[in-house]
């Protein structure tokens, strides 16, 4: 995934927070994804773990 926005970043680190291994590791995403979510609207936060939610059932459903 590249990264061109402050709604990539998020979406990105809500994903990995989900599929994160650890909770330590899922703890280190969830607070990167506050530092990112500072200054976005609850819309765009929202469509960031909507599409976060649809990245992790799309590879499940499609993993090799």
């Amino acid at each position: 995934m590249e990264i061109n926005s402050k709604e990539d970043a998020l979406t990105l680190a809500l994903k990995l927070a989900i599929t994160a291994a650890t909770e330590e590791q899922a703890s280190e995403c969830i607070q990167y994804a506050e530092m990112i979510a500072q200054g976005m609207t609850a819309k765009q936060v929202n469509m960031c773990k909507m599409a976060a939610e649809c990245m992790v059932e799309y590879e499940a459903k499609h993993a090799a």
